[in-house]
C-alpha cells in the first residue's frame, strides 16, 4: 500500500509533461509488446486460452492506464487530426468575417458618412438660423431709454 507522501510524488511525477510524453511512449511500446507476447503465448481465440477472462484484464489494464491520463495511440492521432481540422475550419471563418466586415465597412461607411455630414449641416443651418433670427429681433425691439 502507497503512503499519501507516495502518491503525491507519483501524481506530480505524471503532471511533468517530459515525464508523461516519456512515459507515453514508453507504456505504449510495453503495451504493444505485451499485447503480442500475449497473443503468442495464449493464443488469438477465447477457446484456445489457458487463461479464461484474459479479454476482461486487458480491458481493466486499459481502463487503469486511462485513469493515469494516457489515451491509446489511436485516439490520440484522431484527436489531433480533429483538432488540426478544426483550427483551419476557425481560420477559414475568421477570414470570411473578416471579409464580410471589410465589404460591409467599404459599401455602408460612405453611405453613413455622408448621413452623418448631412446632419451636421442641417445642425449648422437652424444654427445661423437661430442666431440671424435673435439678431432681428434684437434689431426690431427699440432700445428703453429709461432703462
Amino acid at each position: 500500500m502507497m503512503t499519501e507522501q507516495q502518491m503525491r510524488m507519483m501524481m506530480e511525477m505524471f503532471s511533468n509533461p517530459m515525464f508523461k510524453q516519456g512515459a507515453n511512449e514508453f507504456l505504449k511500446i510495453a503495451q504493444q509488446q505485451g499485447l503480442e507476447a500475449a497473443n503468442k503465448f495464449w493464443g488469438i481465440s477465447t477457446e484456445s486460452q489457458t487463461f479464461p477472462g484474459m479479454e476482461k484484464m486487458l480491458e481493466r489494464m486499459a481502463e487503469f492506464y486511462q485513469t493515469l491520463g494516457f489515451v491509446p495511440q489511436a485516439k490520440y492521432e484522431e484527436l489531433m487530426k480533429e483538432n488540426a481540422s478544426l483550427k483551419n475550419e476557425n481560420q477559414m471563418l475568421r477570414n470570411t468575417i473578416g471579409d464580410l466586415q471589410q465589404k460591409y465597412m467599404a459599401e455602408h461607411g460612405a453611405k453613413a458618412q455622408q448621413a452623418w455630414q448631412e446632419i451636421v449641416d442641417k445642425q449648422l443651418d437652424m444654427s445661423r438660423e437661430v442666431t440671424k433670427s435673435f439678431f432681428d429681433v434684437l434689431k426690431q425691439t427699440p432700445p428703453n431709454k429709461g432703462e
